[in-house]
């Protein structure tokens, strides 16, 4: 979305095919975003919530992909001694409405550790979402963090796995605090919008990295 993003109609999750009670975990990522290292946070949080599910996307061009994916976080479930049909849902791929919509339907998003969301991110804030982010090591894990900080709503950003887990198991017990995480992102989504101080801070970046001062210049 090129500005802050209009939320969209509401719609049951039974239209979106989920049907369970909550909580609901929205983690709508490209599938080739998620590490092996980290499988087992899903069924981390599973072992202290009980009944839960984590929605996913199926990689719209490739089935061999989306199966290849669910038998592994079967696995990993199986391996914490859980089902993983009762945990996980894999919908088949959507428009960015639907999407939009789906992730506003969640009660608390997950972002990809290690390879995070960017403008997957930045188009859900339409909807007003509880994030658990924990920024990685490269810049490509450190999107949503970085705009959850620019909005000054730091409280779901996690400083390990361990806190990335903790956090979204109380994000799913505590409503309270989840609306405030919410109505927080609502008051102070505006500031990721519009804000012309990232286009300056690259001109700055590139002028005094690759600009060569006038007497060196070839040509």
């Amino acid at each position: 979305m090129a500005g802050a993003a209009r939320a969209p109609t509401s719609s049951k999750r039974g239209q979106l095919g989920i049907t369970l009670p909550p909580p609901i975990f929205w983690s709508g990522q490209a599938l080739y975003k998620y590490l092996p290292q980290y499988d087992t946070v899903f069924p981390r949080i599973a072992a202290e919530l009980g009944a839960c599910r984590f929605v996913f996307i199926g990689f719209a061009k490739s089935q061999a992909i989306t199966n290849s994916f669910r038998d592994r976080l079967r696995d990993a479930f199986v391996a914490a001694g859980l089902d993983a049909d009762r945990h996980m849902v894999i919908l088949p791929p959507m428009s960015q409405h639907d999407y939009i919509v789906a992730a506003g339907r969640a009660d608390v998003i997950l972002d990809t550790v290690g390879w995070s969301g960017g403008k997957s991110t930045l188009d859900c804030l339409a909807v007003n979402p509880a994030i658990v982010t924990l920024p990685g090591r490269f810049m490509r894990g450190r999107h949503t963090a970085a705009i959850l900080r620019r909005i000054g709503c730091e409280a779901t950003i996690a400083g390990s796995l361990d806190a990335y887990v903790s956090i979204a198991v109380r994000l799913a017990r505590d409503p309270d605090w989840r609306a405030e995480v919410r109505q927080s992102v609502a008051d102070r989504k505006h500031l990721a919008f519009g804000d012309l101080a990232y286009v300056r801070a690259l001109e700055e970046f590139l002028t005094e990295t690759m600009v060569l001062p006038r007497g060196e210049r070839q040509g």
